[in-house]
């Protein structure tokens, strides 16, 4: 029956190429010419820090047709401007209703960059980075596309000449090199959207795997890594009962993609642009490669075992042999053909080699989740177990008479599926299921119509998403976890997500105690079902200070929506070995020496706190609560000749207890809500932020305690154009319970009082007050960063207190800088702080509130 349904077919592609070969205008004129010139007028430490890529093949002249639309294919004229985002393009219209694309083959990448970097040297940064495409790569296509009997198109590029049917699109496309191909050399075709729409609709229709496979091989032969969506048509075929879907790819523009440049191998790590695989390399990681076509290939290769998928893939590789693949590469026009083919064979060769194990590689990766979807007809969905320890899946239409003819089925290897997830849709659908030994997780998504479900043998792997008042019948739907609600996002398809990312960052910062900071951030991420953009996120960092040579490690877990609407946190901060902290004693007026060297107040001691919680969050608030763990240790030895070994200078309730080890648990709640309208230059709106914190001691030494903080901000702007922007913070804390002199409401440093050393002042209670202007004086010079830049002032006011001590005294910082903003994505702030106790240099990346 298959055969029958691919005789059509198979006539269709043979009539299709003859057509193709018979249709080939004839471009009577050439010119020698040069693409871009200025690819090549760098210099050799540019070409270190952004690669060689091909700028020869920009800057030497090479044989090209003319191309002049009103005598080509009988006259070509413009429906409309074209859609792409980097070139610029037209359609056009033939005298036989042919619909045609040109597009230039010179790129303007900056529309990709935020509007207030369009004008900067970036521009010129990734204007250059295009010289990584090969202008004329899309040549060698159709010889290789035609070896495999897969749908292609056939480009040609040329100079575009001054016509008169380019109209007012004349300035744009006169005198300049483009790519001319018909939009639809096969027939009128669909996007991807509608297709995936129409095989939604009805379960007659269907695409061609094998096809989009051997496509897929050819993108990683070819090294074209950017096969989105949107780089697809979808051709309709008839056969005995609704269409077969045949794929066209369009958009060659990266095949040979290179990427020899320092910049661009840092962003190609897996933190940043790991799709993007230099041809020169090799594939570096495959499952990466084909990222961008990872919807189209989890639902369309979802029927295909793997014996199937490696005869596709060995089949590929034994069409395209050497002399194959040389016929393609001549293609390309001289001098760049001399230029590069031994290198490009080589590395194809290397590819064509290499294919088998790579894409074995991507099927067990893409294979770990599988995506069905059923359509909106009526069907039946039976899973149950088979002897060889697999699970069979089969899919039956159901007509009047039942489950009649079969149109999926799939054995599901455990060892390589680790989960199923079966979208119903619309229609009458029955779904039963006999899998006692099931080792995979089975997601059922219904939908509207009449479902059946009947679970006879099982464990507690299924889930089923449908609407409130669906029952299971069968033995053991007990088992069967329920997520019933009749929200249409209940039912909705998701794409599968199993990326996992990971990068890591620098951390640096100056101040007067802790000097240089110097550290790293890492930061990994990974997917989930229905978890946007992520599963979970794990985020480590490690801090040296240059000045005391402490190390601070930080750690910090969010698992999102697992107990409904709210995330599982887990935080840890080490603080040692080697912890340093300021401690000028207890009270609102301990002295501080200047002809003391700073280390004589820096206490020493090992800090660790472990806090898990769960936290739920929307734009504008957040609300966490947990557990909370704390243990100090003291480093006697340390802090021999320093203020804190001296008790009678410390004035801290735990001043006869402070060499001890103290152990504490207890619980802790936050609330933050906030109206800002921006979290780099906000210039309007409100901040309220309120912790409590309940620590209960677990030794001899460590007393019970309760403390709550909370602080206010508001931000103003002065005049209609956000010239002048005011912000006001009001902040304090209070204790109840004797604190250790570690756990002490502190106030000293940016955070809070500006002008003086970080935690000068420590108290059981405390209170603070923040005003800054800022002054925006405009924009920077284009070229370097559009953005603006500012002058802020501030001034700090606060206090704390101490049990048993008398103080009126108030403590006041002043302050000024410049701040700049790169087109409001971030800001740099220098500052010059000062105060009776001195002056006080502070470089940040961040507002204090």
């Amino acid at each position: 029956m298959k055969q029958k349904i691919l005789i059509p077919f198979v006539l269709v592609v043979i009539s299709a190429l003859n057509l193709s070969a018979q249709e080939r205008e004839v471009y009577r004129d050439s010119v020698w010419i040069s693409i871009l010139p200025k690819y090549d007028s760098v210099s050799k430490i540019h070409r270190l820090i952004f690669g060689e890529n091909y700028r020869k093949e920009y800057s030497l002249k090479a044989k090209l047709p003319i191309l002049r639309l009103s005598e080509i294919w009988g006259g070509l004229k413009i429906l409309q401007v074209g859609g792409g985002n980097q070139s610029k393009s037209l359609r056009l219209i033939d005298p036989k209703g042919n619909e045609w694309t040109m597009r230039s083959i010179e790129k303007y990448p900056e529309v990709l960059l935020p509007k207030g970097l369009q004008e900067t040297f970036l521009r010129d940064i990734i204007k250059d980075n295009m010289s990584a495409q090969h202008p004329f790569s899309a040549l060698i296509v159709p010889t290789l596309a035609r070896e495999i009997n897969v749908a292609h198109s056939e480009p040609t590029i040329g100079v575009v000449l001054a016509d008169k049917n380019l109209g007012k699109y004349a300035a744009d496309f006169e005198n300049t090199i483009a790519l001319l191909e018909k939009r639809d050399p096969w027939g009128k075709s669909d996007n991807t959207a509608k297709m995936h729409r129409k095989l939604t609709e009805d379960n007659d229709n269907s695409v061609d795997a094998e096809a989009l496979l051997k496509l897929k091989c050819l993108d990683v032969l070819i090294g074209d890594w950017d096969r989105h969506d949107d780089q697809w048509r979808w051709l309709p075929v008839n056969k005995d009962k609704g269409y077969k879907y045949i794929p066209i790819p369009r958009d060659r523009d990266q095949v040979f993609f290179s990427s020899e440049g320092k910049i661009q191998r840092i962003l190609q790590s897996s933190w940043s642009l790991p799709m993007m695989q230099g041809f020169e390399r090799g594939i570096r990681n495959i499952n990466w490669f084909l990222w961008e076509g990872r919807e189209i290939n989890s639902r369309w290769f979802n029927e295909m075992d793997f014996p199937k998928w490696d005869e596709v893939v060995r089949n590929f590789c034994s069409k395209m042999s050497d002399s194959v693949l040389s016929q393609a590469l001549k293609k390309l026009p001289e001098p760049g053909y001399s230029l590069r083919q031994k290198k490009l064979l080589a590395e194809l060769q290397s590819r064509r080699s290499r294919l088998p194990e790579l894409m074995a590689e991507y099927y067990r990766f893409f294979n770990k989740i599988i995506d069905v979807e059923l359509t909106d007809k009526n069907e039946f969905v039976n899973i149950r177990d088979t002897t060889n320890g697999k699970t069979a899946l089969f899919i039956r239409k159901i007509g009047g008479s039942g489950a009649t003819e079969l149109i999926f089925s799939r054995l599901l290897d455990p060892e390589i599926t680790k989960e199923l997830r079966i979208y119903l849709h619309k229609g009458n659908d029955k779904v039963v299921i006999n899998s006692g030994n099931l080792r995979i997780k089975i997601r059922i998504i219904g939908g509207y119509g009449e479902k059946s479900y009947a679970v006879n043998q099982s464990s507690r792997n299924i889930r089923l998403y449908d609407i409130e008042g669906r029952k299971i019948l069968g033995s053991d739907a007990e088992k069967v976890i329920l997520k019933l609600n009749s929200d249409s996002s209940n039912l909705s398809y998701h794409p599968k997500e199993i990326y996992a990312r990971h990068y890591v960052s620098p951390n640096f910062g100056f101040n007067n105690d802790d000097g240089i900071g110097l550290g790293l951030t890492a930061k990994f991420t990974a997917p989930g079902f229905r978890k946007k953009p992520y599963h979970n996120i794990q985020t480590v960092s490690l801090l040296y200070s240059a000045a005391t040579g402490a190390f601070r490690v930080a750690y910090r877990g969010e698992w999102f929506n697992v107990l409904g609407s709210a995330a599982i946190t887990v935080g840890l901060k080490m603080h040692g070995p080697s912890n340093a902290q300021n401690f000028f004693g207890s009270g609102n007026q301990t002295p501080y020496d200047r002809n003391m060297p700073i280390t004589y107040y820096r206490a020493r001691f090992d800090f660790y706190e472990f806090n898990p919680g769960l936290k739920w969050s929307d734009k504008s608030y957040e609300v966490s609560m947990g557990l909370v763990m704390q243990h100090y240790r003291y480093q006697e030895k340390e802090n021999q000749g320093r203020l804190i070994s001296y008790p009678e200078l410390r004035h801290s309730s735990d001043s006869l207890e402070l060499e001890t080890g103290k152990t504490y648990g207890g619980l802790n709640f936050s609330y933050q809500y906030h109206t800002k309208d921006g979290l780099v230059l906000p210039s309007k709106g409100i901040h309220l932020d309120v912790k409590m914190n309940a620590y209960k001691g677990l030794n001899s030494q460590s007393k019970s305690l309760m403390q709550i903080t909370s602080s206010f901000s508001i931000y103003k702007t002065i005049d209609n154009k956000g010239i002048l922007v005011i912000s006001n913070r009001i902040g304090g804390g209070t204790t109840f319970g004797k604190p250790a002199f570690f756990q002490s409401q502190f106030l000293g440093g940016q955070n809070n009082l500006s002008g003086y050393r970080f935690y000068r002042f420590a108290g059981e209670h405390s209170i603070y007050n923040n005003i800054e202007i800022r002054l925006r004086l405009g924009s920077l010079t284009k070229h370097i960063f559009a953005g603006e830049v500012g002058l802020s002032g501030l001034y700090d006011v606060g206090r704390v207190w101490l049990r048993n001590e008398k103080s009126d005294t108030l403590h006041h910082g002043f302050g000024g800088g410049i701040y700049i903003s790169p087109a409001a994505m971030a800001v740099i702030r220098l500052n010059a702080n000062f105060s009776r106790e001195g002056f006080f240099p502070v470089f940040s990346m961040a507002w204090r509130y």
